[in-house]
């Protein structure tokens, strides 16, 4: 099991990107890790199936293999900052970075692709939006790429501190504030826990309004983003480290129904848990 500070990253290109509709837009599979950060427009992201509704300040994280199309609204301008990564090692050949619908994959061209359970854990969508700083620092990978000198190995510190950053910010924030660390450690130990919104305020003596802006202004989510997310973070883990089944992890976490929890997490992770245990255990 390799851990997240190991990438290595290659960066094989980064690059602004205006969408018009054109073939390269069209469905794909691609051989490297992509990122694409949005700067401008609405539409969705179609990645395995599930589609990701993108718009300013959304990032989509492709990993190799995944089958994919951009689906952009038509009258507004659309525009983000794209990279291709190999993550693993340097690639023999830097081309094609995917390959377009009907061609077949060519499985000699597939990046190297190591068991990483932090990786896994990125979602396939997110927003950016409250992690300014973020953006910035994936707008400067794609910025130093076609930098005169040093160009490979400016862009692959940055896309390695664009990746740890990125895992800090969405699994690893801390609350200063005792009263919502207090909700957040309870969220990660018990994310099955069906509690409402007024018990979280209970627990913390607050009101609903002061309540959720502090949580939001202490972890950059919702309660009820955060929430999910630690759910997804611990199905992620039992996928990989349990022999349960998915029906049993779904009722471990709260879920209902095994329909809504593989709704969630295909949404999520851009790929569904059987497919998704599958993938990490092979």
């Amino acid at each position: 099991m390799k851990q997240l500070v190991e990438v290595m990253p290659f960066v094989r290109l980064a690059m602004p990107w205006t969408y018009v509709g054109e073939a390269a837009e069209g469905t794909r599979i691609g051989y490297t890790y992509a990122f694409h950060l949005f700067t401008e427009g609405r539409g969705h992201v179609i990645v395995d199936d599930v589609a990701h509704i993108v718009e300013r300040g959304s990032l989509v994280f492709i990993r190799p293999g995944q089958v994919h199309s951009f689906h952009l609204k038509p009258g507004f301008v659309s525009e983000s900052y794209n990279a291709y990564c190999d993550f693993w090692e340097v690639p023999a050949v830097l081309n094609p970075r995917f390959s377009f619908h009907p061609e077949p994959l060519e499985p000699s061209l597939m990046t190297r692709i190591e068991n990483c359970q932090e990786l896994d854990t990125l979602p396939t969508k997110c927003s950016l939006r409250t992690f300014p700083y973020l953006i910035e620092l994936f707008m400067q990978i794609s910025k130093s790429f076609e930098s005169a000198h040093y160009a490979t190995q400016i862009t692959s510190s940055l896309m390695q501190a664009f990746l740890l950053r990125w895992y800090n910010s969405f699994t690893g924030m801390n609350p200063s504030d005792y009263r919502i660390l207090k909700i957040t450690e309870e969220m990660e130990r018990h994310p099955e826990q069906q509690l409402s919104f007024e018990q979280w305020c209970d627990k913390c003596n607050l009101e609903k309004s002061h309540f959720y802006k502090l949580f939001k202004k202490e972890t950059g989510m919702t309660p009820k983003q955060y929430l999910l997310q630690m759910k997804m973070k611990k199905a992620n883990v039992l996928l990989q480290e349990s022999r349960q089944s998915i029906t049993s992890i779904a009722d471990q976490l709260g879920y209902d129904s095994i329909h809504y929890f593989s709704k969630q997490f295909s949404a999520y992770y851009g790929i569904s848990p059987s497919r998704f245990r599958t993938r990490t255990t092979t």
